[in-house]
């Protein structure tokens, strides 16, 4: 009987998958700003972030994701060049707000290489509602790979573009925030 108990027990254990604590590996993610300006084309890396969530895997499978969140230090984005650099924590009011957050709602579809995900943006304290797409690779040593390119409109946060050179220079209102986050245990 007792072995029987336990039989079942094991059996049993097997069907019920819980989700696993996974922080972002920093050394090996990556998140960069794509954007434009009446005279060049610019590119900004985050070199300041940090990220959570609770996953769920089956196997090779995503079965779930919850509890993600994601943080960027606004004084952490870096162009290389002091002076835009300024500019963005300007137009950003880091003072006030230095980070920019996602925090995930829910994810609506799950893929076998994709996934389609809703949460809350938070930039320069203004909070909107986006979707997005996000490709995403299971890793041998069971790490998470997500990959994935935002498009943000920086006046649907009431953010400025910046400007340079008394506004000879004006960079563009929409950006592209392309991400490559592994999520390790």
């Amino acid at each position: 009987m007792l072995r029987i108990l336990i039989t079942l027990m094991f059996a049993f254990s097997s069907l019920f998958v819980s989700a696993q604590n996974y922080n972002v590996d920093i050394e090996n993610s990556k998140v960069v700003i794509d954007g434009t300006s009446n005279v060049h084309d610019w590119q900004s890396e985050a070199e300041q972030f940090s990220g959570n969530a609770a996953i769920e895997l089956e196997e090779d499978s995503l079965i779930s994701i919850s509890d993600l969140q994601f943080n960027v230090v606004v004084d952490g984005i870096k162009s290389g060049k002091g002076g835009m650099d300024s500019k963005t924590y300007d137009a950003l009011n880091k003072d006030k707000y230095p980070n920019i957050t996602f925090v995930l709602s829910e994810v609506t579809s799950i893929n076998d290489s994709s996934l389609t995900a809703t949460g809350d943006l938070t930039i320069s304290g203004v909070t909107k509602s986006i979707q997005m797409d996000v490709l995403y690779e299971i890793l041998p040593d069971g790490s998470v790979l997500f990959e994935g390119t935002q498009n943000i409109n920086m006046k649907d946060y009431d953010v400025d573009p910046p400007r340079a050179m008394f506004g000879a220079i004006r960079a563009g209102e929409e950006v592209d925030v392309i991400f490559d986050a592994k999520f390790i245990q």
